[in-house]
């Protein structure tokens, strides 16, 4: 039998390439340098058991897979599959909700006071995005925030303007150009570290 630190790096090693993850992205879910997960994948050290814990609760299997000799990737790859589709799925119902309540306030409004608030789906864009930012915060790519902060940014604008138009306020959206290039260096900077962390 293979030696035991040498089966679960390399089962490690297996299971964050099944759920597409970076050595450095890993290291982020569990709060340890990516140089300690390189030395687990190596089999140099092995994880403590509430390390391991963890590790079966992220790669979504059993602790007893990480002990496993052979460990079979095609069903490891399934399993990823029907759990990102089913985290998807869970994120666009949690979208659509948005978008559900948004429609039920534009009826009720209507129906009310004889006036369609057209205006209710341009801010539920916003809601939306703080939705998405949630939700890709905990199960997606950390990049994508980037882009869903600056629709968030951009949104919000709008829908002050929107709500103030008689009042003719469309300098605010100066405000957007300083927060839009301190998301850009931001996503830059990390994008940096990230790379500079996978070497």
């Amino acid at each position: 039998m293979e030696n035991i630190n040498i089966i679960i790096g390399n089962n490690i090693k297996t299971l964050r390439k099944a759920n597409k993850l970076t050595q450095y992205e890993l290291s982020e879910k569990l709060n340890y340098s990516n140089k300690t997960i390189s030395r687990w994948e190596s089999g140099d050290v092995t994880p403590d058991i509430q390390t391991l814990n963890k590790l079966s609760e992220i790669f979504n299997v059993p602790i007893s897979k990480l002990f496993e000799e052979n460990m079979s990737t095609e069903k490891i790859k399934k399993s990823y599959k029907i759990q990102i589709g089913t985290k998807l799925a869970i994120s666009l119902l949690a979208v659509l909700l948005v978008w559900f309540i948004a429609t039920i306030g534009f009826v009720y409004i209507g129906l009310i006071n004889n006036v369609y608030f057209w205006q209710i789906f341009v801010c539920a864009i916003p809601v939306t995005c703080i939705v998405a930012i949630i939700f890709n915060s905990i199960w997606g790519k950390y990049m994508f925030n980037f882009v869903f902060i600056s629709v968030l940014i951009w949104s919000v604008l709008v829908c002050v303007y929107i709500s103030l138009v008689q009042y003719n306020i469309w300098p605010i959206f100066l405000i957007g150009i300083p927060m839009q290039i301190g998301v850009i260096l931001w996503s830059t900077i990390s994008s940096n570290i990230q790379r500079k962390n996978k070497e």
